[in-house]
């Protein structure tokens, strides 16, 4: 594996390790706020040590001090994961969009607002937070298919 796959590899665990456990929390607790800290931190940690790992063991770093170098190629699969993390990504947030529009009245008028009186409508605090911790997973499930694709396209050329 090159350097490259290997740090798409590491970046796509960690994501998952650090953002599976915390999703789970918030969106089970809403105004778990000091968790988006530990689990920053947390991912941080770990990519940092694998990065670290990585450099001293990649031969072409330990002869000449510098990262590989990046290609055409290198480029072209990066071009291709972010475009595809990108549609992924603007669907999410479209289709968030779209929920909220639709769910925006029911909660305001669930939680007493009137539709009529504007000044009156509420939306509950647990539901708003829980909208934006689904705006945030959407994020990182974009940030995931980034990775992945990375590595599919490095696998794909180890394949043939």
């Amino acid at each position: 594996m090159s350097f490259h796959e290997k740090s798409a590899w590491a970046s796509l665990l960690a994501i998952g390790v650090v953002f599976t456990p915390y999703l789970v929390i918030v969106l089970r607790q809403p105004l778990a706020f000091g968790i988006l800290v530990v689990a920053v931190i947390a991912l941080v940690i770990i990519l940092t040590a694998f990065h670290v790992i990585n450099a001293i063991s990649s031969k072409l770093i330990r002869e000449r001090g510098v990262t590989p170098p990046i290609d055409e190629l290198d480029r072209m699969i990066e071009l291709r994961a972010a475009k595809y993390a990108g549609f992924v990504l603007a669907c999410a947030v479209l289709t968030w969009c779209l929920f909220a529009m639709i769910s925006v009245m029911a909660w305001g008028v669930s939680a007493g607002g009137e539709p009529s009186n504007l000044a009156e409508f509420r939306i509950p605090v647990t539901q708003a937070l829980t909208a934006v911790h689904w705006l945030f997973a959407s994020f990182v499930l974009a940030n995931c298919v980034y990775y992945a694709s990375i590595v599919v396209g490095y696998r794909k050329l180890a394949h043939g």
